[in-house]
Formats: C-alpha cells, structure tokens, sequence
C-alpha cells in the first residue's frame, strides 16, 4: 500500500460508501424485519464514515477527490452472496469484509507519517474490529447447537401461588 495519504484517502472514501451500498443491498434482501434493520443500520455507519473521510480529505487537501465508481484496485473483496442466501451466509461475507476494512486501516495507520491521519486510521480500524467481533459473535451464537441454562435462569418462570 502506498503510504501516499491521498490515495488512501480516496481509496478509503470509496470503500466506504460501498460498505454502506453493500449493506443496503443486504438489507433489502431480507425478510425479516430484525436482520433488515441490523443491516440498515450497518449501512448507516459505512455512510458516516464516508462522510467523515469526505470532510477530512476536503478540509485537508482543499479539493472534492475523485473516486472510480469501478476498479480493479478494490480494497475489500466481498464474495457476493446469492440472493437466496441466508442470514447466516451473508454474516460470513461481513465477517470476510470486515476484516479486510480492518486490516487496511490498521496498514495505513502503521505506514502513515501524519498525526491526523494516523489518529483517524486508527479510530476506524478500531471501529472496523468492532464490527468484526460484533458479527463474530452473532455468527457464532447463530452456528452453537447447544446453549446451556437451567429453567431456573429464566426469568418469570416460577410458580405463582
């Protein structure tokens, strides 16, 4: 990765607000009005940090970038799921994403030599890992046959005299 904080940037820029499309775009796929929220709101996110890496590029460069729409220089490569996939299979496409969204920022905030830059990469590959470990752990609880509890760990389950 060049360590050019432009080219980043753009290349930032334009991830984000594919995050947030592919996120819609999940959203949209899903029946159920939980998962679709879930994803609504994940596009949410993608969006904001768009946002805020628009308003960064535009106060430090002085200019509006230029992004591809396309191209073969893709940061995170998603395996796109079917439209019938499942919950489940487009939880394991997240997980693949976010993780790449994570280890992109964490690169460009180790090849970094700007304060500001830095200290932004690094809040959104933090950011990036919470994602990945939320999905982690949702996809897991999805996946476990078993959970384990005693009837007398549910709560209101007594007997009213």
């Amino acid at each position: 990765m060049s360590n050019d904080s432009k080219t980043i940037l753009e290349k930032a820029i334009s991830e984000e607000m594919k995050a947030s499309r592919f996120y819609s775009n999940l959203a949209l796929q899903m029946e159920d009005r939980g998962a679709r929220l879930k994803f609504e709101v994940m596009a949410a996110i993608e969006l904001r940090h768009y946002e805020s890496l628009l308003s960064y590029y535009q106060e430090k460069f002085n200019q509006t970038p230029t992004l591809p729409e396309t191209g073969e220089c893709k940061i995170v490569r998603p395996e796109t799921p079917q439209k019938t996939a499942s919950f489940a299979d487009a939880i394991k496409v997240i997980l693949d994403t976010e993780l790449r969204a994570h280890e992109f920022y964490k690169k460009a905030f180790e090849t970094s030599t700007d304060e500001n830059d830095r200290k932004i990469f690094k809040a959104l590959a933090d950011m990036e890992q919470a994602h990945y470990e939320h999905f982690r752990t949702e996809y897991n609880y999805m996946t476990e046959s078993i959970i384990r509890f005693a009837s007398e760990d549910i709560p209101w389950m007594m007997e009213v005299y």
